[in-house]
């Protein structure tokens, strides 16, 4: 039986919570859930949790857990998608999609042709990106929610490429393999990082760079993609490949 899925901040320590803020408008002003409504909570750390609502104010509401346990509606595979920020309500786009599809981490990155510059406002645009992954997991049934790390420069990010089973940089550079005959040579993997540049592309020496510190060139297709294109068709490719 269906039940309408919202978000709990904190796990919880007795079977009785109250709950406030925009779940709880939710709930009370959009739902309009009265004493008795049976709701599913979840976590953001992969548990469930099954409940019903005992009181209701004009603000808050407390719901009784029934029932809580881990369900993994995870794919097998730690996706991290860092991409120059597209323009306007693009963006918006790209991490919804991304998240419902289960990439675990995005990286808003700063490249030298990068058109959106976000570097100082990115607290601001992270609460907001927050919300959006949080409704991408409630519609979908996600019980985690995708990580949304602070814009990082190119250079930084480059620092870190060796945390990865495999790194990818998407790019149109000559001769450069497709990801599907990269993903053959690759059989196996359970970390993978893809890097999605900015409209114009990577600069020639970003790319020299992404190689240098163990990054591997690859073409998505034979079409020059928008950026929340691009990502969508890698991080489904990628979940494709490898995913049990």
């Amino acid at each position: 039986m269906h039940q309408d899925r919202f978000y709990l901040p904190h796990t919880p320590a007795t079977h009785e919570i109250w709950l406030n803020g925009d779940e709880a408008h939710h709930i009370l002003h959009v739902k309009r859930a009265k004493p008795g409504t049976k709701i599913t909570l979840f976590d953001g750390k992969g548990f469930e949790y099954r409940a019903h609502v005992t009181e209701i104010f004009s603000d808050k509401l407390k719901v009784f857990i029934e029932e809580s346990k881990s369900v993994d509606r995870e794919p097998g595979i730690d996706i991290t998608i860092a991409f120059s920020i597209p323009k306007g309500k693009l963006v918006t786009f790209l991490i919804q999609k991304c998240a419902e599809l289960g990439v675990k981490t995005l990286i808003p990155l700063h490249c030298k042709r990068s058109v959106v510059d976000i570097q100082n406002k990115s607290g601001e645009k992270s609460e907001r990106w927050n919300k959006i992954t949080i409704e991408a997991s409630k519609q979908c049934k996600r019980n985690c929610i995708t990580k949304i790390e602070d814009v990082m420069t190119f250079d930084s990010l480059m620092k870190t490429a060796h945390i990865y089973d495999l790194s990818l940089i998407a790019c149109t550079k000559p001769h450069t393999k497709t990801l599907k005959s990269l993903l053959n040579e690759h059989p196996s993997g359970k970390k993978i990082i893809c890097l999605i540049g900015p409209e114009g592309g990577f600069t020639p020496s970003e790319i020299e760079i992404a190689e240098k510190a163990g990054c591997i060139p690859v073409s998505i297709g034979h079409s020059t993609l928008r950026i929340e294109t691009a990502a969508i068709a890698v991080s489904s490719m990628l979940l494709y490949a490898y995913s049990a």
